[in-house]
C-alpha cells in the first residue's frame, strides 16, 4: 500500500499541513472575508427592500392622490351644475321681472293714453259746444235779422247743447 501512496506522492504529513492551511484560510476568510461580504449584502437586501418599500408607499400615494383628484372632479362637476341651476333659476327670475315691468310700463303708456284721448275728446266737445253755439247765434242772428246778445244767449244755448249731448251718451 506504501506504493500506491508512493505512486501517488501522498505524504500524511504534509496532507495533515495542507488540511491545517486549508482549515485556517477557510477560518481567515470566514471571519474578515466572509462576514463583509454577508454584511455587505446583507445591506444591500435592505436597500433593496426599502426601495421596494418607498415603490409601494409612493404607489399607495399615487392610488390616494388619484381618488381625490377623482372626487374633485366630480365635486366640479356637481358644483357646475348647481352654478348652472342658480344661474338658470336666476335668468327665469330676471326675466320674469323685465317682463314684469315692461307689462307695467305698456299699461302705464295705454292709460296715459287713454287720459291724453279722453283730454282731448273733451277738448273737442268744448269745441264743438262753442263752435254749435257760435252757429245758433249765427243762424238765429240770420233768422231774426238783428243782433243777439252774445253773452245771454251762449248760456242759454250751452246748456241746450249740454243736455244734447247728455241723451246722445
Amino acid at each position: 500500500m506504501n506504493e500506491m501512496f508512493d505512486l501517488l506522492n501522498f505524504n500524511l504529513a504534509d496532507f495533515i499541513f495542507q488540511v491545517i492551511n486549508i482549515s485556517i484560510i477557510i477560518f481567515f476568510l470566514k471571519k474578515f472575508l466572509f462576514l463583509k461580504v454577508m454584511a455587505v449584502i446583507d445591506n444591500r437586501n435592505l436597500e433593496v427592500t426599502n426601495i421596494y418599500k418607498d415603490i409601494d408607499e409612493a404607489w399607495v400615494e399615487i392610488k390616494h392622490k388619484e381618488n381625490k383628484y377623482n372626487d374633485l372632479i366630480v365635486n366640479i362637476k356637481e358644483e357646475k351644475n348647481v352654478i348652472f341651476n342658480n344661474a338658470l333659476s336666476e335668468a327665469k327670475v330676471q326675466k320674469e321681472k323685465i317682463e314684469l315691468e315692461a307689462r307695467n310700463k305698456a299699461e302705464a303708456e295705454l292709460e296715459r293714453a287713454r287720459i291724453s284721448i279722453e283730454n282731448e275728446k273733451n277738448k273737442a266737445l268744448t269745441e264743438i259746444k262753442k263752435n254749435i253755439s257760435e252757429l245758433v247765434i249765427l243762424g238765429a242772428e240770420a233768422v231774426v235779422k238783428k243782433e243777439i246778445n252774445n253773452n245771454d244767449y251762449s248760456s242759454m244755448i250751452n246748456e241746450l247743447v249740454d243736455n244734447l249731448g247728455d241723451k246722445n251718451e
